[in-house]
């Protein structure tokens, strides 16, 4: 088995395969700023290609746990109307400053049904583990201490407990997207 990547080769032989994907990438939606993460092996071409589409991811959150692992989109302005696309392809952050910074990072993933995003999160416990990667490669653990449902318009779930600690928070609809389901999660 030959496991040396040969770019040049690669390009020769089966550049039919990101150009697949190019129209893959004009079926997305998204708003500017927004980020997708390209999964696919190959040359990065796709990957080129969403960038010029103006998306970027942030980082990664993986809940061991519940089996997910997903990248962090930054998509600049949040309003219900600028997230609903970008919520569609991973989870956003909402509120916050860097991945892994001091402060609460929240982060929002839709309660999708069949248990993707954050369709999962109701079966978290207290202790349970978050693992939050940034784009550096350092990933830090963080422990739920706190899970409760409240209103949308609770903007409390914001703010840290203590700015000179790491804390995480997810957001997802619960109660027939009535109410919003929060996990906060501190540095272990």
């Amino acid at each position: 088995m030959n496991i040396n990547w040969d770019a040049k080769g690669y390009k020769e032989n089966f550049s039919f395969v990101h150009e697949y994907g190019e129209d893959v990438v004009s079926l997305l939606k998204s708003p500017k700023g927004a980020a997708v993460l390209d999964l696919g092996c190959g040359n990065g071409a796709l990957s080129v290609k969403l960038l010029e589409k103006g998306y970027k991811v942030i980082g990664i959150v993986k809940i061991p746990k519940i089996n997910i692992e997903y990248p962090i989109l930054e998509i600049g302005n949040i309003d219900p109307e600028s997230a609903k696309e970008p919520m569609k392809i991973s989870v956003i952050k909402y509120w916050g400053e860097k991945v892994n910074d001091y402060g609460n990072l929240s982060l929002a993933g839709h309660n999708n049904k069949s248990g993707t995003m954050f369709g999962k999160t109701k079966k978290l416990s207290e202790g349970d583990i978050v693992e939050l990667s940034d784009l550096e490669g350092k990933t830090i653990q963080y422990s739920i201490y706190n899970i409760f449902t409240t209103s949308p318009n609770d903007v409390n779930i914001l703010l840290p407990r203590d700015e000179h600690v790491r804390e995480v928070t997810l957001i997802t609809c619960t109660n027939g997207n009535k109410q919003r389901l929060i996990l906060k999660a501190q540095e272990i």
